[in-house]
């Protein structure tokens, strides 16, 4: 008579039975990450300011007095004027700081030209760039502005100028705008765009420096002395030829004037 199992002992049998018949289950293949999209930089913005618009306050004409060695300027345009002739001129530099408005303060500069310190040309961005760092240090409330604008590119939105701004063909040097954004850099924002320009403006060779559009001084003042002056009238539009005006029409206005 067979001997007879227990039922705890029939299914440890069948199951044994079952593990010897039963196949090694295949390796799965790991799967691979999915591929991570690489995230596209938006490119930066651009930010046009002038004496009207929502960032008028970042022109140099705003009404935002500056503090020099202890000594008030009404604008940075006041500043930026005076220092052609700080240090040799002071009853210009006093004519130009006392002067009612900015575009006043301008005109007295522009008339007294020929006494303008000699290596203005080489001094004139770095000037401007230490300019707008006090103006901006000065005013807490004009500062949060600027720092809001992230890295966006600013450009001077003038018509006329094509040194600071970016002039009628929008095409200018913007060296006002790109003098803001190294201030803003400076204050504790984001980098400044380096605008990469590969030769010199003038005589189409490679830059000093990356900072400069020029290979030296010489090309600067070339191409500098190459811009037409401001119609004294109007002071939006550029002289014409040899008149010394942008027009009859204002010409016509100073002859009555």
């Amino acid at each position: 008579m067979p001997k007879q199992l227990t039922l705890h002992q029939a299914f440890g049998r069948a199951a044994g039975r079952k593990s010897e018949t039963q196949r090694p289950e295949p390796i799965k293949k790991r799967e691979s990450p999915p591929k991570i999209k690489p995230i596209q930089k938006k490119p930066a913005e651009k930010i046009l300011f002038g004496r009207n618009g929502p960032h008028s306050d970042f022109d140099q004409f705003s009404l935002h007095p500056v503090t020099y060695n202890g000594v008030i300027y009404p604008t940075s345009q006041h500043l930026f004027q005076a220092y052609k002739f700080l240090g040799h001129h002071p009853d210009i530099v006093e004519k130009i700081r006392t002067a009612p408005t900015a575009e006043l303060a301008f005109k007295i500069s522009h008339a007294n030209k020929a006494s303008v310190r000699s290596d203005w040309f080489s001094l004139s961005i770095s000037k401007m760039e230490e300019v707008l760092f006090l103006k901006f240090s000065q005013h807490p409330l004009l500062q949060q502005q600027l720092l809001s604008t992230g890295d966006s590119e600013l450009y001077q939105d003038s018509m006329t100028d094509s040194f600071w701004g970016v002039g009628p063909d929008l095409l200018g040097r913007n060296e006002l705008g790109q003098a803001l954004e190294r201030v803003r850099e400076s204050l504790g924002g984001k980098k400044a765009t380096v605008r990469k320009v590969l030769q010199c403006q003038n005589c189409r060779k490679k830059p000093r420096s990356g900072q400069s559009l020029y290979c030296g001084d010489s090309c600067l003042r070339a191409d500098i002395s190459t811009i037409p002056p401001l119609c004294p009238q109007c002071r939006r539009r550029p002289q014409v030829g040899k008149l010394k005006y942008c027009g009859e029409t204002c010409r016509k206005a100073a002859a009555r004037a």
